[in-house]
């Protein structure tokens, strides 16, 4: 029996090539191996959109005219977070978190951070070879169905990686952490 499978996964999408520009973020909260509950927005970026960006995950500037900024979020989504590990698949979704609290003058918060892409390569070593650790290749691998590009299925997606990786490997939070965490200090 795998004793801790407490975590959030989280994702965001960003409207062009500037790390802060966040318009949408997802995220799932894990306790005991099981999807818990979810938080999902949609974030006004006060930014332009490339059409790059919005050709992937749909999201332009008349879907999110009336949503929330990153600092009208930012307290409620980390409130929410509370003091759980937060996975993310690559550092992306880590970065853009820090550079919009830095666009605002925001708080980087102090969390315990795990890449589900870290965890994926020791648990799964021969998919290197074999296509890789991209969160839609892991997903079709793993019978994971999700719609990729919405943050908050794709946050899904990387906890049902992460899930996945404990289970094959016995492993849990704790011994991922060990691993290949990534801790911050306030």
């Amino acid at each position: 029996m795998i004793s801790n499978l407490n975590f959030t996964a989280i994702d965001v999408e960003t409207a062009n090539r500037s790390i802060s520009s966040i318009c949408q973020v997802g995220a799932v909260r894990v306790i005991e191996g099981r999807v818990h509950s979810c938080f999902s927005t949609l974030v006004n970026p006060e930014a332009r959109f490339s059409s790059f960006n919005t050709r992937i995950h749909g999201i332009g500037p008349m879907e999110v005219e009336e949503s929330p900024t990153f600092d009208d979020i930012f307290f409620e989504l980390f409130d929410w977070l509370g003091d759980s590990v937060v996975v993310s698949h690559t550092y992306f979704d880590r970065t853009a978190l820090d550079g919009a609290s830095r666009k605002y003058g925001l708080p980087i918060v102090p969390v315990t951070w795990l890449d589900s892409v870290a965890i994926a390569r020791r648990a799964w070593p021969e998919k290197r070879a074999n296509g890789g650790y991209s969160l839609g290749k892991l997903a079709a691998d793993l019978g994971i169905s999700f719609r990729h590009h919405d943050a908050l299925e794709d946050a899904r997606a990387a906890a049902a990686v992460v899930l996945y990786a404990c289970l094959e490997t016995g492993k849990d939070v704790g011994d991922w952490i060990a691993e290949c965490g990534r801790h911050r200090v306030a």
